[in-house]
């Protein structure tokens, strides 16, 4: 895999002159979806009758509003409170006389009006995102870079990516200080030509290698609204709140659909409720004002969208729009010169866009990272 810079169309249509390819990443020829799928197929088969499912209901459970456990507590209390009140005066009645009867029915209102029921209405100014955890070994198992593997051939050729666009950006507290507001580089949008060239791989792999070699604060956001996939990578549920239940509701809050990762800095946005097209909504007021306010706030935090093909929708010509830098899944033996230019052609003249090859092959394995490092890794320490 390597990092091409994107070369302008007055060159002539030559090839782009770049780094040597380096070792394909560990990806079988199938989407990796498929693979991931046919694993938990599997998987199910062997685990015991509604486990999957159970598991899954707990997870959704926790997208619950944080105040509901408290409201049904508070309402409880005070409920118990005027029952007892209404029992007492009950038994009162039953022994006054009939014009006594109307005086104990004013104290059971005065007591019960102290019971504050809308006090936890404050709690969501104060609630955070919730949280999950990587499963390692699924990430290990189908080629994405983990932190116990940290030499590995995957591992370099991303480090090598990742430095390319890190270049760019200003993320060192002496650079914030001149750093103007339209400068988003990053803010970075991954695509490809057509699907199943690797994207999601590539942006998987892109957060990664971030936080794990760099420790910087990663946002990541599957745009990919009708095929989304980083959930699936993830071991999460498909169907999570997200991106487009965010810009269609007024009301709710990035820390209602926001999920931050457990022990590392990676804080991820589900691609959210399906939509007929979700163009517009990527290129409205909504999404300039979120993902501004995304860039702004957080100026040291690397967000990366995962977004659908070029030559498959329009959504990912109105996502670029918003990003600083676009990175250009290319699959090195499979596609067309043709659809490359096709795809280049959609996109602004000025953007800054970078080609990834993925999936190449090398003949001389001496060339190659891998065969250094998995050499190196047999080595007793």
């Amino acid at each position: 895999m390597s990092l091409i810079d994107r070369v302008s169309s007055k060159q002539g249509g030559k090839r782009p002159a770049g780094p040597k390819r380096l070792a394909p990443a560990p990806v079988k020829k199938g989407a990796i979806l498929d693979d991931i799928e046919a694993w938990e197929a599997e998987a199910q088969g062997d685990a015991k009758p509604g486990e999957t499912q159970a598991d899954m209901s707990a997870l959704m459970d926790r997208f619950a509003p944080a105040q509901s456990d408290t409201s049904s507590a508070v309402l409880s209390k005070a409920t118990k409170k005027q029952r007892k009140a209404q029992a007492a005066a009950a038994a009162a009645a039953a022994d006054a006389p009939e014009a006594a009867v109307a005086e104990p029915e004013a104290k059971p209102v005065k007591k019960a009006k102290p019971a504050r029921v809308a006090e936890p209405k404050a709690e969501p100014n104060t609630r955070k995102s919730r949280e999950f955890s990587f499963d390692h070994e699924r990430l290990r198992k189908f080629g994405f870079i983990t932190p116990k593997e940290r030499r590995s051939r995957i591992s370099e050729e991303f480090r090598l990516v990742k430095r390319r666009l890190m270049q760019r950006m200003s993320l060192s507290a002496k650079n914030k200080e001149n750093k103007s507001k339209s400068d988003r580089q990053h803010v970075i949008v991954v695509t490809s030509a057509r699907p199943s060239e690797g994207k999601s791989f590539v942006a998987m792999n892109l957060a990664l290698s971030i936080i794990f070699d760099e420790g910087l604060n990663v946002l990541l956001v599957d745009g990919d609204v009708a095929r989304p996939s980083m959930s699936k990578i993830l071991g999460l549920r498909n169907d999570l709140p997200g991106l487009t239940d965010l810009l269609l509701d007024d009301e709710s809050e990035l820390q209602d659909v926001l999920l931050r990762e457990h022990e590392h800095p990676l804080s991820y946005l589900a691609a959210g409720a399906v939509v007929a097209s979700a163009t517009d909504l990527f290129g409205g007021e909504a999404m300039h004002t979120l993902v501004t306010d995304l860039a702004e706030r957080y100026s040291d935090r690397i967000i990366i969208f995962d977004a659908p093909p070029l030559l498959a929708s329009t959504e990912p010509v109105a996502l670029a729009e918003h990003a600083g830098q676009v990175v250009l899944v290319v699959d090195a033996e499979r596609t067309s010169r043709s659809a490359v230019d096709s795809a280049l052609d959609l996109l602004e003249s000025d953007q800054n866009v970078n080609l990834v090859l993925n999936k190449t092959t090398v003949r001389n394995r001496t060339e190659q990272f891998g065969s250094y490092y998995e050499a190196y890794n047999q080595v007793a320490p």
